[in-house]
């Protein structure tokens, strides 16, 4: 895999044939994961219209740590929250897995504007939670002991493993790319002028 900036538009992805399966793959796996713990049902057509979910807890940890409670000390606090905008959580997190689908084509190149890799790095972060959770990865402490002890692993925990840290590689490098793109606000206040009216983002 090679990720560079682009002056044209903002990243260039460039995977091998292998590489562009495992990511089609991971985006769509965790694209059913993440619409398919929904509950709603038939009954909940007023809450759908108006934007709101059930509510309910998801019961997979991994969709959990995707949509996790806002409030572990308060149920009901979090119960609320929930209701009121996991929803809106799922749909933007599906349109990212949906964005590094559409923009990962069969020649295995992805040009990338800003928005476009701003999906893909949250998408990436989230196929990542989705992995730590199934290696039981909570903590950089837990990455640590399982690395120390991967020759201890199965096949299947290794190779999971592999492919978490090449999706961490790929998060950095196009954050780090992201972030270089960003103007240069002292630049641009010797330039103009410091406006103190105007308040940043």
């Amino acid at each position: 895999m090679k990720i560079t900036p682009s002056a044209r538009f903002t990243a260039i992805v460039e995977v091998e044939p292998v590489e562009r399966r495992l990511l089609a793959g991971l985006f769509s796996d965790a694209a059913e994961l993440l619409g398919g713990d929904d509950a709603e049902t038939e009954a909940d057509e007023l809450a759908i219209l108006v934007g709101m979910s059930s509510g309910e807890r998801p019961t997979d940890p991994a969709v959990l740590r995707l949509l996790p409670d806002v409030d572990a000390e308060d149920s009901e606090r979090a119960t609320e929250f929930r209701r009121l905008t996991e929803r809106d959580i799922r749909e933007s997190k599906l349109a990212n897995f949906r964005t590094a689908l559409f923009t990962l084509d069969r020649s295995g190149r992805a040009e990338l504007t800003e928005e476009q890799a701003r999906a893909w790095a949250t998408a990436l972060g989230d196929v990542r939670l989705i992995l730590a959770t199934r290696l039981g990865i909570a903590t950089e402490s837990d990455l640590e002991n399982l690395l120390e002890t991967l020759d201890e692993q199965p096949e299947s925990t290794v190779m999971t493993v592999n492919v978490y840290e090449l999706l961490t590689w790929a998060q950095d490098r196009i954050t780090t790319i992201l972030l270089e793109a960003l103007p240069d606000l002292g630049e641009d206040d010797e330039a103009g002028g410091n406006d103190l009216g105007n308040e940043g983002p």
